[in-house]
């Protein structure tokens, strides 16, 4: 329970300008998580804040705001869904705020999170890379633009690695066709580093060489053996189809 003065200087607040609301939510929502009780940032008066600033300044630039403090809220209580919602939800309703950048930075930081505890799941690799290909000039040229590029490294590792794991499984399955869909899905994202792995290359020639019979096997094996002339035990599984 608030103390008498606590009570006293929220409804002071409460009372006070948009600036002065405004700047209480930004210093709660800052506060950093402790072992107390009352140490961490109190989300119930945050939005008791955030209700206040939209009843009684519909219209002030802080008000803009609304929906990436909601989005920073859900952040800090780890339902990453829902501050992805909330963050694209500022972005399309406040395309030109100087914020943007940060919306931006904060949803792929979202995603961010759900690598780590959905890791079987390649949705959130595959939307930071999306998003990463399709940066405004705001977001390139802010200061949140290493952390993003090394989000970016991250989730297209983490990608190559989930698709040649179920390519292989595939593959071992004699499933070449599922094989060789996991590859140039994949591609779509992370070609680079596609046309660069020997394993991804030796499942994509082997699919295609299973379930197309018209494929110029000698050209790729020596195109395969010129691009990866250390993979001996590949080329020499890619050879044995010749006979």
């Amino acid at each position: 329970m608030l103390s008498a003065s606590c009570a006293n200087k929220t409804s002071k607040l409460m009372q006070g300008d948009d600036l002065s609301i405004y700047n209480a939510i930004q210093t709660e929502l800052q506060k950093g998580k402790t072992f107390y009780i009352f140490g961490g940032p109190r989300y119930k008066y945050i939005e008791d804040l955030v209700l206040t600033l939209q009843v009684r300044f519909p219209y002030s630039d802080y008000t803009r705001e609304v929906n990436l403090i909601n989005a920073d809220v859900s952040y800090r209580t780890k339902d990453y869904y829902d501050a992805i919602s909330d963050y694209e939800l500022f972005i399309e309703e406040q395309p030109t705020h100087s914020k943007r950048n940060y919306a931006v930075y904060k949803i792929i930081k979202s995603y961010e999170k759900l690598l780590k505890s959905e890791d079987k799941d390649i949705d959130p690799a595959i939307k930071i890379i999306e998003i990463n290909n399709n940066l405004g000039d705001d977001v390139k040229s802010s200061k949140y633009i290493d952390q993003i590029k090394n989000i970016n490294s991250k989730a297209k590792k983490l990608l190559l690695e989930r698709t040649l794991y179920i390519a292989e499984f595939y593959i071992n399955k004699n499933s070449y066709i599922s094989a060789l869909k996991r590859i140039t899905e994949a591609e779509k994202s992370i070609k680079d580093l596609i046309e660069v792995n020997p394993k991804a290359q030796y499942i994509k020639l082997l699919s295609t060489f299973m379930l197309d019979s018209k494929a110029d096997k000698i050209s790729l094996i020596n195109e395969y053996q010129i691009n990866f002339p250390n993979q001996k035990d590949y080329i020499e599984e890619l050879k044995k189809i010749l006979y």
